[in-house]
C-alpha cells in the first residue's frame, strides 16, 4: 500500500431545500390558504478519525466530495427530507487545513487559475464586443426573512474570516468528528408569510447554499517514540528487531523511504509504538533529502531515540552525527524542545562499534547524557534500551495525565 500523507480535496455541504408555494386543497374548505410547507436541511461534511487508517491514499484519487442536498418543503405543510451528512473516514493524527473557497463544480483550484490567466496572456484571449443588446433583468428574489438572512450572514461570516493556510481541526483519537463543512438552511414555505395584509402570499424562501472549501489535509503519525538518524545507521533493522514491522532492508543508504510503525511489547502487558522515518542528512530541515517531508511525522512522539553507528564516510563519526541531528531538528521547530532524548549506539558486534563505544561514552557523560550501546542485528543491549525508553514514555504520559502545575498564588 502507498503511504500517502499530503492531499488537497474539495468539499461541499449539501443546499438547503427551498419552500414550497403549496395551497390546502380540501373538500368542504373553500379558500384553504397557503400550506406550503419548508425545505430540508443541507447535510454536512464531517471527518471522522479511524485508527485502521494509515495513510490518505483513499482521499488521493477521489478529490471531490459532496454532501445530500435538502429536499423542497411538501404540501400540507410538510418539511422536506434534511440531506444525509457525508462522514468521510480519515487516519488518527490528520490536521485540516483551509486552502481556499471552491467555485462551481468544474472550476480549476485557485492556485492553478493563476497559472492559465498566464496562459492565456501568453496566447491571446477572447475579446467580446457590445452587440448593443439590452442587459438581461436579474431575477427578482424574495425578501428572506430573519432566520434566512442570519443563516446566511453567518456563512458569509465563515467564508471571510477563513485565511489560506488557517488551521479548522485536528483529529488525534479515535472517534473524533470535525464538521469541516456545514449544510445550508432550508428555505420556509409560503405559509409562513400569511398576514392581514396579505392571506395568499404566492412566494417562498430559496434555500442557503452549503459551504465548499479546498482543504489540504496532513497526516502526522502518532507514535510514543520516534527514531531520529542518519541514513543506514540500522533504523529498520532495529524497529524489525523489536516489533512485527518489516521494513526494507539493505547495504544502502535510503532504504526507507516512506514512514514505518511498529508495536513493541514488553513484559507486564505494557507496549511501546515506535516511528521510523527516512534517515535525515544536512540541510534536512531546509528541504534536502526527505527529511522536511517527514520531520513532521516526529513532530508529536513522546520520546525521541538518536540512533547513530560507526560510518566510513570521511568527516563522520557518531559525535558529530548527534551533533548534526540536533542542529537539524533545532533548526526545523521549537516544537522539539525539552522532549525527552535517549541516545543509542547501533552495530557494536562490529570491530567498528566497538571502537567508537569507549570515546563516545566518554564524551556523552561528561555532558549528563547516558548512551545504551547495542546490536540491532544480534539483540545485544537492546531489552536494557526499551526499558529506557518506557521509563521516558510513561513519565511524559503522566505528566500529560495530571496536565500542567497550578499557577503560584500571589
Amino acid at each position: 500500500m502507498r503511504f500517502i500523507d499530503q492531499v488537497r480535496i474539495v468539499v461541499r455541504a449539501g443546499r438547503g431545500g427551498d419552500g414550497l408555494v403549496g395551497w390546502r386543497r380540501e373538500k368542504f374548505v373553500p379558500d384553504g390558504g397557503p400550506a406550503g410547507g419548508d425545505g430540508g436541511k443541507g447535510g454536512d461534511v464531517v471527518f471522522v478519525a479511524d485508527d485502521h487508517l494509515t495513510t490518505l491514499l483513499d482521499l488521493k484519487f477521489r478529490q471531490h466530495f459532496a454532501a445530500e442536498s435538502g429536499r423542497p418543503g411538501g404540501p400540507n405543510k410538510m418539511t422536506g427530507r434534511s440531506g444525509n451528512d457525508l462522514r468521510i473516514r480519515v487516519p488518527v493524527g490528520t490536521t485540516v487545513f483551509f486552502e481556499a473557497l471552491a467555485g462551481e463544480p468544474g472550476e480549476r483550484p485557485p492556485w492553478l487559475a493563476d497559472s492559465l490567466d498566464e496562459e492565456l496572456d501568453q496566447i491571446g484571449a477572447i475579446t467580446w464586443t457590445d452587440d448593443g443588446t439590452d442587459d438581461i433583468p436579474e431575477p427578482v428574489r424574495v425578501q428572506k426573512s430573519g432566520p434566512i438572512r442570519r443563516a446566511q450572514a453567518e456563512k458569509e461570516r465563515r467564508d471571510t474570516e477563513l485565511e489560506p493556510g488557517a488551521q479548522l481541526g485536528d483529529l488525534t483519537f479515535h472517534g473524533q468528528e470535525l464538521v469541516v463543512a456545514h449544510g445550508g438552511l432550508g428555505g420556509r414555505g409560503n405559509v409562513h408569510f400569511r398576514s392581514s395584509t396579505n392571506r395568499a402570499p404566492d412566494f417562498a424562501e430559496p434555500g442557503v447554499g452549503g459551504d465548499a472549501y479546498w482543504l489540504r489535509l496532513e497526516l502526522r503519525l502518532l507514535a510514543d517514540v520516534g527514531i531520529v538518524g542518519f541514513p543506514n545507521v540500522g533504523k529498520s533493522t532495529f524497529i524489525r528487531a523489536i516489533s512485527r514491522a518489516r521494513p526494507k532492508v539493505a547495504d544502502y543508504p535510503f532504504t526507507t523511504l516512506v514512514p514505518q510503525l511498529g508495536v513493541v511489547a514488553l513484559a507486564g502487558e505494557r507496549s511501546l509504538v515506535v516511528a521510523d522515518v527516512p534517515g535525515l542528512i544536512h540541510g534536512a530541515s531546509e528541504g534536502r533529502g526527505l527529511g522536511l517531508d517527514f520531520l513532521r511525522h516526529l513532530e508529536r512522539t513522546r520520546v525521541l531515540l538518536h540512533l547513530l553507528s560507526p560510518d566510513p564516510t570521511p568527516g563522520r563519526d557518531p559525535m558529530a552525527d548527534l551533533k548534526a541531528l540536533e542542529k537539524e531538528l533545532t533548526q526545523y521547530g521549537t516544537m522539539f524542545e525539552g522532549r525527552p532524548r535517549v541516545v543509542a549506539l547501533n552495530k557494536i558486534d562490529t570491530p567498528e562499534g566497538q571502537e567508537a563505544m569507549g570515546p563516545l561514552r566518554k564524551l556523552l557523560r561528561a555532558q549528563g547524557i547516558p548512551l545504551f550501546p547495542i546490536s540491532a542485528r544480534t539483540g545485544e543491549g537492546v531489552p536494557e534500551l526499551l526499558e529506557a525508553l518506557w521509563r521516558r514514555v510513561d513519565m511524559v504520559r503522566r505528566g500529560a495525565a495530571s496536565g500542567p502545575l497550578p499557577a503560584p498564588q500571589g
